[in-house]
């Protein structure tokens, strides 16, 4: 790994704790503001994360240290298949749903973050999908 490399790893590792310490702060935030339950699943989801991500860390170094290349080309091109098709597929489907909801839908009141929240968990849903169907066809 070269020094700009591990200069970019650990600004990525760095952002990565901001992101979890605010993720953490905003759910004790919930919490004393009365809204325990947003407050604790954004706690306990951020400490799962940080679990994962450490352990991921962990065994990443370990295979590394192995002298096993973690990060080869097959498993870049599979997640770039996969995202270009989970982009493709979100954006043919959410234009017809937004075409057909115009043209009859009713006129409805829609919270916009509670949607933004349901689009970001289907688009993360298809990526993950996609991923798996070209890692299996690859």
């Amino acid at each position: 790994m070269t020094f700009d490399t591990r200069m970019f790893i650990q600004y990525i590792m760095f952002i990565r704790y901001i992101v979890f310490v605010l993720m953490f702060g905003i759910g004790l935030w919930q919490i004393l503001s009365g809204k325990v339950g947003l407050g604790s699943a954004l706690m306990a989801g951020a400490i799962a994360t940080f679990i994962v991500q450490t352990r991921k860390r962990q065994r990443v170094r370990q295979l590394e240290a192995r002298g096993i290349d973690v990060y080869d080309e097959r498993a870049w091109f599979i997640a770039g298949r996969a995202a270009y098709f989970s982009y493709v597929t979100f954006t043919l489907a959410s234009a017809f749903v937004v075409l057909i909801g115009s043209l009859w839908g009713p006129p409805v009141l829609v919270n916009p973050y509670n949607f933004l929240g349901i689009c970001l968990s289907l688009l993360v849903l298809l990526n993950v999908c996609f991923y798996y169907y070209f890692s299996c066809r690859t």
